[in-house]
């Protein structure tokens, strides 16, 4: 079966260094630094994916991880940043629908 891969072997292992190394510095930081941690993540995993990933997937990562460097500036300010998260909570629930519903018919 043949499968499409999206991440090197050493692309998988650096993300999941950056994820346990995170969850044991976040023992000891503000709570707030978990999100940040997470927009990392995010980050790095779009960088390593987008120019292998497919045409829709590619034009959800460049719209929506490119803005995660705006949403850190706006941390200062709880509202906006929580807004900022559900904005981009709702946009991975809307590509995860169209990449796994087929379309209703009419």
């Amino acid at each position: 079966m043949s499968e499409n891969w999206v991440l090197k072997e050493e692309e998988a292992v650096e993300l999941l260094a950056l994820l346990i190394t995170s969850a044991r510095i976040q023992m000891e930081e503000p709570a707030h630094y978990g999100p940040l941690r997470l927009l990392t993540a995010t980050e790095r995993l779009s960088g390593m994916i987008v120019e292998r990933a497919s045409e829709n997937s590619r034009a959800f990562l460049q719209e929506n991880v490119d803005r995660i460097p705006d949403m850190h500036m706006a941390m200062s300010d709880g509202e906006a940043y929580i807004a900022a998260l559900d904005e981009r909570c709702r946009a991975v629930a809307a590509c995860l629908l169209r990449h796994n519903c087929p379309p209703e018919e009419e």
